[in-house]
């Protein structure tokens, strides 16, 4: 893939030998804490919220110039859907990686067997709302005071084999 500045990436599956490299991402990740106190201000407890998230739902990572400089995941939700979260290096934003890495992350929702990708995200973040939106998520309705914008694509149910 190519982001607008025609400069090539990679959005793969996340893979254990990731894991440092992961980690290094978060530790450079600015800012710490905004989106929901996400991701986490202090190395110990990076490592700590990746051995928790990691163990669980679909990982993808963006790979640039051989460095990880993305992260999504889809955490199984209750209901049949998955919760994404996604981080983008600030050196990389606004260049369309986290859009197409949301439309990566939907397809491979859809390809495992997800109902439905949500999000949360706040209203301040327009740029994340609008990335959002292009990648096929509708806004949920909601209270305007909400400090959240509730965001998601349903996906259709793949036919059962018979």
């Amino acid at each position: 893939m190519t982001d607008k500045t025609g400069a090539g990436f990679v959005i793969r599956r996340y893979d254990p030998a990731d894991r440092p490299a992961l980690e290094a991402l978060y530790n450079d990740f600015e800012p710490k804490g905004a989106a929901q106190g996400l991701p986490p201000r202090h190395t110990a407890a990076i490592r700590q919220w990746l051995d928790r998230v990691l163990g669980q739902g679909e990982h993808l990572v963006v790979e640039a110039d051989g460095w990880i400089v993305g992260h999504a995941m889809l955490i199984p939700m209750d209901d049949g859907g998955a919760e994404l979260a996604n981080f983008l290096h600030q050196s990389l934003r606004s260049r369309g990686i986290g859009t197409a890495l949301a439309r990566v992350s939907v397809d491979l929702a859809r390809d495992v067997g997800y109902r439905r990708v949500w999000l949360s995200v706040e209203p301040g973040n327009r740029a994340a709302v609008r990335s959002y939106r292009k990648a096929g998520f509708h806004v949920l309705p909601g209270s305007p005071w909400a400090p959240e914008i509730e965001m998601e694509v349903p996906l259709e149910a793949a036919p059962l084999a018979s």
